[in-house]
């Protein structure tokens, strides 16, 4: 997956593969930019003093660099400035961009355009607000808000589908519980239809009359909180407005 700069900033963690190691240097591609090549010096290898590169690294070998240089397109990386925490934060964003080029093309099917012009409308715009594309499919739900920010209708009702059929949503669960009875004469109806519209992802149960618990999952817990406040909503106003009791309580 293409990053929406041209080249990385100095201080830029980037996922790079080295193509290139002499004994003083090494040469490697930066994965995340078309045709960008990075030098890696001796002396940024290693915190301890080595003499001879080719002990410590590998051609084709795949890891994670920090720019410390782009002057005169020239980019100086370091190895050794990257911690552990850094390197599998920066490789496990790098691997979603790469799961997320398959959604790019689903989206491109959904909406009948050309792939690459998507990557300027689309993925460009969601990697310089969101950190990456693929978090802007993860949380287009959750932060829907920010997607019609950025997209019109029809391209936030895509992404949205194909992070439905392509994310799995289920993985944060909050539970809670609902108290709702009428005491008219079709109690039992207004109930019913009280309960009939729901978030996708929240599950309702019957308890014990008039107590019913309510579950709603996400990706995230911003995502199950959002879905769990919006049914909940949904449910008071129908409650309300058919002259019920209502009450609810987060577990």
């Amino acid at each position: 997956m293409r990053w929406y700069k041209d080249k990385p900033d100095e201080g830029d963690f980037v996922v790079i593969t080295l193509t290139d190691v002499d004994k003083n240097s090494a040469y490697a591609d930066l994965d995340e930019y078309e045709d960008l090549t990075g030098l890696i010096h001796i002396s940024e290898v290693s915190r301890s003093w080595i003499q001879d590169i080719r002990k410590e690294l590998s051609e084709g070998e795949k890891t994670v660099a920090q720019v410390v240089d782009t002057e005169d397109d020239n980019i100086s990386l370091s190895i050794k400035r990257v911690n552990d925490n850094q390197k599998r934060e920066s490789m496990a964003r790098w691997k979603k961009e790469q799961k997320a080029e398959s959604f790019v093309e689903e989206l491109a099917d959904k909406l009948d355009r050309d792939k690459e012009d998507l990557f300027d409308e689309v993925v460009f715009p969601m990697q310089r607000e969101f950190g990456s594309s693929f978090h802007g499919f993860e949380i287009a739900e959750a932060r829907e808000e920010e997607l019609q920010e950025l997209f019109d209708e029809e391209v936030v009702d895509a992404i949205q589908e194909v992070a439905r059929e392509n994310i799995n949503l289920k993985q944060e669960k909050l539970e809670g519980e609902l108290e709702i009875a009428f005491d008219q004469s079709d109690g039992v109806e207004r109930l019913k239809d009280a309960l009939s519209e729901v978030e996708e992802g929240v599950e309702i149960k019957y308890v014990s009359a008039p107590t019913y618990s309510i579950t709603a999952w996400g990706r995230t817990q911003e995502l199950a909180k959002k879905r769990m406040d919006e049914s909940v909503r949904t449910i008071r106003e129908k409650a309300e407005d058919m002259d019920g009791e209502f009450e609810f309580n987060r577990a």
